[in-house]
């Protein structure tokens, strides 16, 4: 028992250390214009940015912006400022059941 503790432990810290990639939340966001949003909730408005001496900065912004929309819930992002140094996106919910068929009333 004392065993499989110790390799749960050593997995568990290397899963961590080479966690670089992206939540499996903000891997599932999917980019969205305005037609595609119709039927979808507006959460919050999320941002992004990166070092101006960063190689990479518009992809590590938009990264930092996808995990803020996964961790507000959203499943769909609309870029409102989507380049450079400093980004700016629209988190949506787009999976929410229609109110009206769950007997709710919406004024």
């Amino acid at each position: 028992m004392n065993r499989l503790c110790h390799l749960v432990a050593i997995v568990s810290l290397l899963g961590a250390c080479g966690s670089k990639g992206p939540s499996p939340a903000a891997a599932n966001l999917r980019e969205a214009s305005d037609s595609d949003l119709t039927d979808c909730a507006f959460l919050q408005k999320v941002q992004g940015t990166a070092s101006d001496s960063d190689p990479k900065a518009e992809a590590h912004a938009k990264a930092k912006a996808r995990e803020a929309a996964a961790a507000a819930g959203a499943t769909h992002i609309k870029w409102i400022i989507p380049c450079c140094t400093s980004v700016e996106a629209e988190a949506y919910r787009c999976d929410l059941p229609d109110l009206a068929e769950c007997g709710i009333a919406v004024a």
